[in-house]
């Protein structure tokens, strides 16, 4: 009689913890977090649903261990693409095109992060991204403050600006994995060049934001004393 080896068990343990995280992907992105059951993704890879409480202990923390993968590997792809890039501007334009595309190319992936459920373990969604996506952020925040003092960009709020770029960026990229190709516009680089281009010429010309974004309590505290 054998024994199965410690280093064996440990790589049949991750080789189905691994299982369960891709057929949970891919039920996550095609039916709905909702609509998954723990018994479901362990009918789908061959097992009971006894064996998934071996690795996670509720479906939430399976979609948590997604998502951190998928902010990881979007970091990696922001790092890697802005290596090869060493001026300020073209590494904004060119991890711009890469944030696109990584999410286009893995739509699944991306699904379950940014269209997963509202309430996420009792944190709002919109919370939770912000969380565990804030490295992420933090380098492109940095990045466009790197492109103002080289470009010099005129004088605003840059935090507000990078958050401008950033949603553009990222409501495109969704808008191309809920819409997919436009039968009617094959070749979607285009857009996202022409998208591209046009935020450039806006933080060009638009020095400051309009005085009616301005709140009254700021006008008041550098209104002039009498």
């Amino acid at each position: 009689m054998t024994s199965t080896s410690p280093s064996r068990r440990v790589e049949r343990k991750e080789r189905l913890r691994g299982e369960i995280l891709a057929a949970a992907s891919k039920m996550f992105a095609d039916r709905g977090y909702e609509a998954v059951t723990l018994r479901a993704i362990a009918k789908e890879i061959g097992y009971t649903h006894a064996v998934i409480y071996q690795h996670f202990p509720d479906k939430w923390h399976i979609l948590a261990e997604l998502s951190s993968e998928v902010i990881g590997l979007l970091i990696q792809n922001f790092d890697a693409i802005a290596a090869k890039h060493p001026a300020p501007k073209e590494r904004l334009f060119a991890t711009s095109r890469g944030l696109i595309q990584f999410c286009t190319a893995h739509p699944q992936q991306f699904r379950n992060v940014f269209f997963g459920p509202e309430n996420r373990n009792g944190i709002r969604a919109g919370q939770y991204i912000d969380d565990i996506g804030r490295p992420l952020f933090q380098r492109f925040v940095q990045l466009f403050f790197d492109v103002a003092r080289a470009e010099g960009l005129p004088s605003k709020d840059d935090t507000v600006v990078a958050h401008t770029w950033w949603y553009t960026i990222l409501g495109l990229a969704t808008l191309m994995v809920i819409q997919g190709v436009v039968p009617d516009l094959p070749d979607q680089t285009l857009v996202v060049e022409q998208t591209i281009a046009t935020l450039w010429a806006g933080v060009q010309a638009v020095p400051r934001l309009p005085k009616s974004a301005i709140s009254k309590r700021s006008s008041r505290s550098i209104a002039p004393k009498h």
